[in-house]
């Protein structure tokens, strides 16, 4: 096991008509035997950070550490990292047995030892029926099952995952998520899961790293990352729908402060108004209030039901509320349809306040 260390790391691919920073000045310390993912959409660079960690890539500026020793310009073998990628990565011509021992067999272990670690690496993964079979023959379920059990048999010093579940079914995601946690936790191995699924990563990792355009916008527990956004990009990306967000101005009347809007819409905020003050009171912010925390049935603000979305035991409201618009996640039992006019507030200690410029928490 070992605490990887990320210290101001930056990769600028140069191609003929553009420079491309794919990775922006990232510090970042993942603790010995922890489990942390990279979270972030597309092109953010979080599979170019988890290659520099592997070895895969090396960074333009800024250095690698394993515990205290650089290994900047360590070849991936010399690092002893196990990676298990998106699509599996096994020999189809000889059996699922041979394809997990492979590690082993290149590490020159006694047979009778090979043979003791893929038996209990296949009875924690499902896959012992499967052993004499060729993945050939396999659903891609279960070739990604013997692609982790092709690396969780080794002994390495960091376990890295590239998005490893997203070619799976739902039934074989959920199985294998619940896997992978249960195996972590047992091997208190240093992990690293690199996913644009919000769902795997905040129901896996201890700490998450929320990434955009190269740079790392929040690193911290699921709980924060949900509470308490550094930013508006974190509070839009996590959450299902993400956090509204509503720029405002800040008006006060009659001893009062409101967040206001042209179109009228006008919520009274002065039980923070003392937070404000100390900010030097800005005269416009980004409210943002998560869909969960939107109220329907009374309140101050006024709001037509464009779309009712079913989700479960859930409603997704979409809403117009004056020139805005907004999403309220409720319980089945309020009824809506599209059309409707409706009363709304929102829950007054679950709203954000961010910076309109850079996009920042203010409160």
């Amino acid at each position: 096991m070992v605490r990887v260390f990320l210290d101001h790391v930056t990769k600028i691919f140069k191609g003929e008509k553009k420079r491309v920073v794919a990775v922006d000045d990232v510090t970042l310390e993942i603790p010995d035997g922890a489990f942390v993912g990279l979270l972030g959409p597309s092109g953010c660079g979080k599979t170019t950070t988890l290659r520099i960690i592997a070895g895969l890539e090396t960074p333009t500026k800024g250095k690698v550490y394993f515990d205290e020793e650089e290994v900047t310009d360590w070849e991936p073998r010399k690092r002893n990292v196990a990676m298990v990628f998106q699509f599996p990565v096994l020999y189809p011509t000889i059996t699922v047995y041979e394809n997990i021992a492979l590690p082993l067999r290149a590490a020159k272990e006694p047979e009778s030892e090979i043979r003791k670690k893929v038996k209990e690496i296949a009875e924690l993964m499902g896959i012992t029926e499967i052993l004499n079979e060729k993945p050939i023959k396999l659903d891609v379920n279960s070739k990604q099952k013997i692609s982790l059990a092709k690396a969780l048999i080794r002994d390495p010093s960091v376990f890295i995952l590239d998005e490893p579940l997203t070619v799976l079914d739902p039934k074989a995601r959920i199985e294998l998520r619940t896997k992978l946690k249960k195996i972590q936790l047992g091997m208190k191995k240093t992990m690293i899961y690199v996913t644009h699924d919000q769902t795997e990563s905040l129901t896996l990792a201890e700490k998450v790293a929320v990434m955009n355009a190269g740079k790392i916008l929040q690193y911290d527990t699921p709980e924060a990352l949900y509470d308490n956004p550094a930013n508006t990009f974190v509070g839009w990306f996590i959450g299902n729908p993400g956090m509204n967000l509503i720029e405002c101005d800040v008006v006060e009347e009659n001893g009062k402060l409101y967040l206001s809007t042209e179109g009228g819409f006008r919520y009274d905020i002065s039980f923070i108004a003392d937070e404000l003050k100390k900010l030097g009171q800005p005269k416009t912010v980004v409210l943002g209030i998560r869909p969960e925390f939107v109220e329907v049935g009374s309140g101050p603000l006024k709001a037509k039901c464009v779309h009712a979305e079913y989700v479960g035991n859930r409603i997704i409201l979409h809403l117009e509320s004056y020139d805005r618009t907004l999403k309220a996640k409720t319980p089945i039992t309020v009824r809506a349809r599209p059309g409707d006019t409706l009363r709304i507030d929102f829950v007054k200690e679950r709203i954000k306040l961010f910076d309109p410029k850079t996009g920042n928490a203010l409160l």
